[in-house]
């Protein structure tokens, strides 16, 4: 004699809910990723990379430096974007070159070809 617990043909009779409860941290996970990578995709803006520079050279230099000491001028250089230029009121300059996506980069200097 068998004994039947009434597991063995039992059939599963799931709700769609439970599938969509199994797997909606799995979605929000995937909009998360997508979502933070169109946002690190954007490429900075000039105002940013100023600004940030410009905060640099105030920590930086300190007595008397402020953020409007401050430009910007393009670079003729194709890996530098743009060269962030602070005089301080004593009279040194300070050169941010900066690369496409805000980075800081280092001048190259132009060989004269003698």
């Amino acid at each position: 004699m068998q004994l039947n617990t009434g597991l063995e043909n039992r059939e599963t009779n799931r709700s769609p809910y439970f599938y969509w409860w199994l797997f909606s941290p799995f979605a929000a996970l995937i909009v998360l990723a997508g979502y933070m990578g169109l946002q690190m995709g954007q490429p900075v803006s000039d105002t940013e990379i100023i600004t940030h520079f410009a905060a640099h050279y105030v920590t930086q230099t300190g007595n008397g430096a402020a953020v409007s000491d401050c430009f910007a001028t393009p670079s003729s250089q194709e890996d530098i974007r743009l060269i962030v230029i602070c005089t301080h009121p004593d009279g040194s300059v300070h050169e941010f070159p900066s690369g496409h996506q805000g980075e800081f980069r280092t001048l190259s200097l132009p060989e004269d070809g003698v």
